[in-house]
């Protein structure tokens, strides 16, 4: 069996134009389906339920090497910020060793 890293990830995002609990589920689900989508990573919202303008999203994603995994969130974060206003305010990370 080939070897991998397993690498997770807490990023926390304001989306300053997001108004509604229901604003901010809809950027947060497009957010987690491109992310599973195109780039392989497991997803879950585990935002506050009464913040419509904060959230916290967890990914992990299995690869090769730390930096290939940290390549794809990058892309993540890249393509969240360039679809309308979304800032990262953090990003945590976990990785389980051998």
């Amino acid at each position: 069996m080939a070897s991998g890293r397993l690498m997770g990830f807490r990023l926390r995002f304001q989306f300053p134009d997001c108004r509604t609990l229901k604003d901010r589920r809809s950027r947060v689900a497009s957010l987690i389906q491109y992310a599973k989508a195109r780039h392989g990573f497991s997803a879950a919202d585990f935002s506050e339920p009464l913040q419509p303008d904060y959230a916290e999203v967890g990914f992990a994603a299995v690869g090769r090497t730390v930096e290939e995994i940290r390549g794809r969130l990058d892309r993540v974060i890249g393509a969240a910020e360039n679809k309308g206003e979304t800032h990262l305010l953090g990003v945590e990370e976990f990785a389980l060793e051998d």
